[in-house]
């Protein structure tokens, strides 16, 4: 049983209650319902005319208190510009989550019925991908209108409530997929981005990673490597991605220039080495299970025979000069 029960949820135009002339929204219903030990409001500025959404902020906050609904209220904006837009809302609202601590001890519930559609999605994204935790998953519930009839809080499964999400479902696959940011490569800088955040690879790692992204942007997929070397032809198309993109390091090259002169192929430990150490720079650079299992290099197939390959669509990788 956990010992702390967290409420989450977005405020709704719904949650202006008296400030509005109107009954209790879902928040303060879902709060009188339940007993949380901690609610944390999520709330934007709209720009939507005769909504002030940090007034309802303080409505909610001072409610909850003088009814004693909650031990602690914790109002947290988020800027998002468009509330309609799933990729804005879902990178956001992940950032929000990667700070709160979670542990055995504390349980997450997340209200969906305040917000927008858009917002809605993303809470059941966040939560149906793991991406909130894979150890301690979030709860999600949808609060039942006390208009018609005795309100309670309604746990959220996708395969038994909510037939409006059940529509849904088909979709958070390759919705989840929309929402993932793209890979920039710069070949002149000898960068790569994944979305606004840079990978700090080196020149050798930076031509390994740009191989295999070209491979998924001409169609071509993965690639097989046997054996204990790597062909020369790999190694040519490295060395020449190293001239292109670090003309002024010559002498970095100068073993791979001998090597492919002589037909001395390399060690495939090697190669390993360098897909390693990308993985390793993209998995302590992106904190998102998502994102990295998307844009590493992935490794499958048995030893001594193994393929390598981006997961990404095609859509999300950018390589220009």
């Amino acid at each position: 049983m956990k010992s702390k029960k967290i409420l989450i949820s977005f405020i709704g135009t719904n949650d202006q209650g008296k400030l509005n002339g109107k009954n209790d929204g879902a928040i303060l219903t879902a709060l009188t319902n339940q007993k949380f030990n901690e609610v944390i409001l999520l709330w934007n500025q709209s720009g939507k005319t005769g909504t002030d959404y940090y007034t309802i902020t303080n409505y909610l906050k001072s409610e909850i208190i003088k009814r004693k609904l909650a031990e602690k209220v914790n109002p947290y904006e988020l800027i998002i510009k468009d509330v309609t837009d799933h990729n804005q809302i879902y990178w956001v609202l992940k950032e929000f989550a990667d700070k709160l601590t979670k542990d055995q001890n504390t349980q997450y519930i997340a209200s969906i019925s305040s917000g927008t559609p858009a917002m809605q999605v993303c809470w059941i994204l966040l939560a149906e991908s793991g991406d909130f935790s894979e150890q301690y998953p979030l709860h999600l519930i949808k609060i039942k209108d006390p208009k018609f009839g005795n309100s309670e809080n309604i746990e959220v499964k996708l395969d038994i409530t909510l037939p409006k999400i059940l529509r849904l479902k088909s979709e958070l696959n390759s919705l989840k997929k929309d929402l993932l940011p793209k890979a920039i490569l710069n070949i002149k800088r000898g960068t790569l981005f994944i979305g606004e955040i840079p990978v700090d690879l080196s020149p050798i790692e930076f031509c390994h990673y740009r191989y295999f992204a070209e491979r998924i942007i001409n169609g071509q997929g993965d690639e097989k490597f046997s054996g204990i070397y790597i062909p020369i032809k790999f190694m040519e198309i490295i060395y020449s991605f190293h001239e292109e993109s670090f003309p002024d390091l010559e002498l970095n090259r100068l073993s791979l220039h001998k090597m492919i002169k002589d037909g001395l192929e390399m060690g495939i430990q090697t190669f390993r080495g360098n897909i390693s150490k990308i993985n390793t720079k993209i998995k302590e650079t992106i904190d998102n299970h998502t994102m990295i299992d998307n844009f590493q290099i992935s490794i499958a197939g048995k030893r001594g025979a193994k393929f390598y390959g981006i997961k990404a669509e095609p859509s999300k990788i950018k390589i220009f000069n």
